[in-house]
C-alpha cells in the first residue's frame, strides 16, 4: 500500500486515470481546494450569520473575539470552504436579510477571478494570453540599471525596441525620466525631448503595443499624438490633475501603480502594518476615481509597485500574494527586474547581474498570478516564463 498527496490542480486528471465516471469527477473536484476568502466591514449580525451559515454547509469562518460579545461595531470575517460549499452558501445568502442577499454571488466572482488571472485589456486590444512581457526602454541618463545606454541615441533606442519585439515583447515601455530611489524630478520639457522622437521613429517599425512612462499629462498628449497605445503612471492619476481627462479623451490604457511617496523619499523608512491591505485599498480608491472621472475599467491596469516605498519583506510578499489583487478583475503587472531587494538577497551582485533572481521572482509572480512583467531581459524572460506557464497549465 503506498499513500501520496495529490497536487489540488492535478486531482481530476488523477480521478480520469483511476476511472471515475465523469459526473462523479465533476462533483468531486468542488471539494479539492479550500478558499479561505476575507471578508471586510461587516456588522456584529452579519458576521454573526456569516458564521452560523458556513458551519450550516460543513465550512467555517473565523470571526474577532468581539463578535462573540456582540459588540456594535465593524469587524473582518474569514470563511473557508471549497466551491462547493460556497455555490450552497450563495443560495443560503439569497436568501437571507442583513444585507448579505448578494454576498454569495460575489464570493464566487471573487473566487473564478482568483483562478483565472486576465492579461488583456478589452480597450486597447491587448491580447489575453498567459503572459504578456512590457520591454524596457529607459532614455535617461540615471536609471539605476541601464541609465546613459540610450540616452540621446534615439537610433540605438529604436534599435533596442525593435530587438525586444523579435525576442518576445507584447508592449515597449518607453520612459524618460527615472524613478529610482532618490531621483529628482526632471522639466516636462526634457522629458518630452527624451521621449517623444523614440515614440515617433517607433511607431512605424514595430506592431507589439507602445507604453509610455509617464505621470505628465502634456507629455502623454504627445505620446499618444505619436502612437503610444498605454499610459504608465508611476503616481497612479495623482501627480497631474489633466491626467484622467486625457484617459478619457484619448480612450488609452492606464497603468495604476501603487507608490508610497515619491522617487525621492518612498524609500525613507517605508512602513506598513499590513502591505496587502494598504495596497488593496489604494487599488480599490483609484479605480472609483477612475471611474467617477469616465475613465472605463476596461482601461486599467494594475501594479503594485515593486520597490517603490517598500521593504524587502514588503516586495517578497506582495509577490507572494499578488494573485489577492485579482479580486479586482483587471490585469496585474509585476516589475521586479534588476531591482535592488533581489541584489540584497542573493549577495549584492551588480544590476546586470540579477537576472536569475529576477527570473525567479517573474516565475513566482506568475504562479500567483501576475501576468503582465516588466523587464529589462525580455529575450531569457519569455524562455522562462514560457516553459512555466506550459508546466502550471498542462
Amino acid at each position: 500500500m503506498k499513500i501520496r498527496v495529490i497536487t489540488p490542480s492535478c486531482v481530476k486528471g488523477e480521478m480520469e486515470r483511476i476511472s471515475v465516471h465523469p459526473a462523479g469527477i465533476h462533483l468531486m473536484e468542488l471539494k479539492t481546494s479550500i478558499y479561505p476568502l476575507k471578508i471586510s466591514d461587516v456588522n456584529v449580525k452579519q458576521a454573526n450569520v456569516i458564521k452560523q451559515e458556513a458551519l450550516s454547509v460543513g465550512a467555517d469562518a473565523a470571526v474577532p473575539y468581539s463578535v462573540l460579545n456582540l459588540e456594535n461595531k465593524n469587524v473582518d470575517v474569514i470563511v473557508m470552504a471549497t466551491l462547493k460549499q460556497y455555490r450552497k452558501l450563495a443560495l443560503k445568502f439569497s436568501q437571507q436579510v442583513f444585507g448579505l442577499k448578494d454576498l454569495g454571488e460575489e464570493m464566487l466572482k471573487t473566487i473564478e477571478r482568483y483562478n483565472r488571472p486576465v492579461s488583456g485589456i478589452k480597450n486597447k486590444k491587448i491580447p489575453e494570453k498567459e503572459f504578456l512581457i512590457m520591454g524596457i526602454l529607459n532614455i535617461t541618463p540615471d536609471s539605476f540599471s541601464d541609465g546613459g545606454t540610450y540616452f540621446d541615441n534615439v537610433d540605438a533606442a529604436i534599435q533596442r525596441a525593435i530587438e525586444m519585439q523579435q525576442q518576445g515583447a507584447d508592449i515597449i515601455d518607453i520612459g524618460g525620466e527615472s524613478s529610482r530611489p532618490g531621483a529628482s524630478p526632471i522639466s516636462e520639457e526634457e522629458e518630452i525631448r527624451r521621449v517623444i522622437p523614440v515614440i515617433k521613429g517607433l511607431r512605424g517599425k514595430v506592431s507589439c503595443l507602445i507604453s509610455c512612462d509617464t505621470s505628465r499629462s502634456n507629455v502623454a498628449i504627445r505620446a499618444i499624438e505619436e502612437g503610444a497605445d498605454i499610459i504608465n503612471d508611476i503616481y497612479a492619476l495623482k501627480r497631474d490633475e489633466k491626467m484622467a481627462q486625457l484617459i478619457v479623451e484619448s480612450g488609452c490604457a492606464v497603468i495604476l501603480m501603487h507608490m508610497k511617496g515619491t522617487p525621492e523619499t518612498m524609500q525613507k523608512k517605508p512602513f506598513y502594518d499590513d502591505v496587502i491591505e494598504e495596497i488593496t485599498d489604494f487599488f480599490d480608491e483609484r479605480i472609483q476615481f477612475s471611474l467617477d472621472h469616465k475613465i472605463s475599467k476596461d482601461q486599467i491596469i494594475l501594479d503594485p509597485g515593486i520597490g517603490f516605498g517598500k521593504r524587502i519583506q514588503d516586495n517578497l510578499e506582495i509577490i507572494k500574494r499578488i494573485r489577492e489583487f485579482t479580486c479586482f478583475n483587471l490585469p496585474l503587472c509585476l516589475g521586479t527586474s534588476r531591482k535592488s531587494f533581489i541584489g540584497k538577497i542573493a549577495g549584492n551582485p551588480s544590476e546586470t547581474e540579477r537576472l536569475p533572481g529576477t527570473i525567479a521572482t517573474c516565475v513566482s509572480g506568475y504562479i500567483n498570478g501576475a501576468r503582465i512583467f516588466r523587464v529589462h531581459d525580455v529575450k531569457q524572460m519569455y524562455q522562462a516564463l514560457k516553459l512555466t506557464s506550459e508546466i502550471y497549465n498542462c
